[in-house]
C-alpha cells in the first residue's frame, strides 16, 4: 500500500502498520533473540552500573525516545574527548594498555555494530545468528579486532564509528517500548531490562574507556588547547 502523504491518517496508519510489524517479528522467534543475550549482558559493569543505570530510568518505564536522548548526550561527550585527544595523535599506543584512541573506537564500534547487526536480523527474519566470533575468549577477540583496525585510516575508523552509531539509533526507534522494557517478551531473564543490555553496550561501553582517555589527557595535554 502507498501512503496518502497529503492525508495525515493515511501516514499515522502507516507508521502504526510499520511499528506492529516490527514487533510481531521481534515477538516471533523468542529462542532466536534469547540467543542475542551473549552480547547484551551486563558486561562492563557491575552494581554500580545497574545503580547508575536505574538512575537514568528515573523510576519510570524508559522510552526509545529517552534512551536515545541518553546515548546521543554521552557519545557528545565521548566525541569531546576525541576532539581534545585530535585525528594525529590517535594512533599514539599507551592509553588503555598498549591501545591507541583509534583502537578504543574500534573496540566500541564492533560492540555496537553487534548489537545493531543482531537488531535487523530479529526485525526482519525473526530469528539470529552470532556473529562470527573467531576463535579464543572475550580477550582475545578484543585483540583481535584492535589488531584489525591498526592498518586502517583514522578518518576510517571514525566515520565508522559514526555510521554505526547512527543505525544503532535507528534500531532503537525501531523497538516498541514495551519491548525495551520487559526482557520476558524477548525470551530473556526478566532480571534487566533489555533498554539496560543495549545501554551497557554504548552508555556505559563508552563510560568505561573514557578513564583511561581523560587520563591521557591529563599527561599529554588537549590538542584543542
Amino acid at each position: 500500500m502507498v501512503a496518502d502523504f497529503n492525508d495525515p491518517g493515511a501516514g499515522n496508519e502507516e507508521r502504526v502498520s510499520s511499528r506492529l510489524s516490527r514487533r510481531r517479528a521481534l515477538k516471533a522467534s523468542a529462542a532466536g533473540i534469547a540467543s542475542m543475550a551473549w552480547l547484551l549482558t551486563i558486561g562492563h559493569g557491575g552494581a554500580d552500573l545497574l545503580d547508575e543505570l536505574a538512575r537514568l530510568a528515573q523510576g519510570r518505564p524508559m522510552t526509545a525516545s529517552r534512551l536515545a536522548t541518553i546515548l546521543r548526550d554521552e557519545r557528545t561527550e565521548w566525541n569531546a574527548l576525541l576532539a581534545a585527544v585530535g585525528p594525529s595523535r590517535m594512533e599514539i599506543p599507551g592509553v588503555e594498555g598498549n591501545w591507541s584512541v583509534k583502537e578504543l573506537v574500534a573496540h566500541l564500534t564492533w560492540y555496537e555494530q553487534a548489537v545493531v547487526e543482531g537488531a535487523h536480523q530479529v526485525m526482519t527474519t525473526g530469528a539470529y545468528t552470532r556473529r562470527a566470533m573467531g576463535a579464543g575468549n572475550i580477550d582475545e577477540r578484543n585483540a583481535r579486532i584492535a589488531a584489525e583496525s591498526r592498518s586502517r585510516p583514522v578518518a576510517e575508523v571514525l566515520a565508522e564509528a559514526d555510521a554505526i552509531f547512527g543505525q544503532l539509533l535507528q534500531v532503537i526507534a525501531a523497538i516498541p517500548d514495551d519491548i525495551l522494557n520487559d526482557a520476558r517478551l524477548l525470551g530473556l531473564p526478566d532480571d534487566v531490562p533489555p533498554w539496560m543490555r543495549v545501554a551497557n553496550n554504548s552508555y556505559a561501553h563508552y563510560r568505561q574507556h573514557e578513564e583511561s582517555v581523560r587520563a591521557w589527557l591529563a599527561l599529554h595535554g588537549s590538542a584543542q588547547e
